[in-house]
């Protein structure tokens, strides 16, 4: 039953996608782009799934998290022509509106609907709520973990080929301009996640983005991350200064003690 639900989400998804176009290439760009990350969040989770007993219902309320996950970007692409959340265009909100509105999850139990909310709504924020629910935090660790991993995979090859490929709706309104927030400095060289209103150019967006390996929470996510080169990568396009230096020092060790 699950499975079938599964399926009528998906189909739902892929012709909500095919509404959106724009005369605009790099938004037509992007539109595909998240459209191909949904899809790689749910290979990814798959495969983070595999390292722990999760039941055959939770594996497919986790892909369904997935598939739906970014859903409010479309929108939030489209009609503000950016990636970035403030209180008129908030992805996560829009996403939930959507969800709700086109009653995407009526194929589901209350149960179900609510655990998928849940992580919709809590997938891209550095702290959860404080609960006990077990299931839920199964869920939403594999869905962020995953989701980081594939913005990595993104923004690391975006980076390194900006000049030849650009996509300005990767650089979050940010300018490249020199130096980097001490704020940023500090919370990487104490193992936490940089706060993302800390973040002040390119730079800082870079160095938060890495920073997101102190919060993974699968011994498999660090492998694919170290496999994939993603930090490293972000690293060389960075200008070299002694704090830079050493704040990939600290992430280095940090990663290879987790693997």
């Amino acid at each position: 039953m699950i499975q079938e639900s599964y399926n009528k989400i998906r189909t739902w998804y892929d012709a909500y996608i095919s509404e959106f176009s724009s005369e605009d290439s790099e938004i037509l760009m992007n539109i595909n782009l998240i459209k191909e990350h949904a899809f790689r969040v749910e290979e990814n989770v798959m495969e983070l799934a595999t390292t722990i007993d999760l039941d055959e219902s939770d594996l497919f309320l986790l892909k369904i998290s997935a598939v739906l996950h970014d859903i409010g970007r479309l929108e939030q692409l489209v009609k503000s022509g950016t990636y970035v959340d403030d209180e008129e265009s908030n992805h996560i909100q829009i996403g939930l509106k959507v969800i709700e509105e086109h009653e995407v999850l009526s194929v589901l139990n209350e149960r179900e609907r609510q655990l998928v909310v849940d992580c919709v709504n809590n997938y891209d924020t550095n702290k959860l709520p404080e609960v006990e629910d077990d299931q839920f935090l199964t869920l939403i660790y594999l869905l962020r973990d995953a989701d980081r991993i594939d913005v990595l995979r993104i923004v690391s090859d975006y980076y390194t080929h900006k000049k030849v490929y650009p996509n300005s709706r990767l650089d979050m309104d940010l300018k490249d301009t020199p130096g980097i927030s001490k704020k940023i400095y500090k919370a990487v060289m104490n193992d936490k996640v940089a706060n993302r209103d800390d973040v002040q150019n390119l730079n800082d967006l870079k160095l938060s983005q890495m920073s997101w390996i102190f919060d993974m929470n699968n011994k498999k996510s660090f492998k694919m991350i170290s496999e994939g080169g993603y930090v490293k990568s972000i690293f060389e396009t960075l200008s070299k200064s002694d704090d830079v230096i050493d704040m990939y020092r600290n992430m280095k060790i940090f990663m290879e003690n987790q693997l």
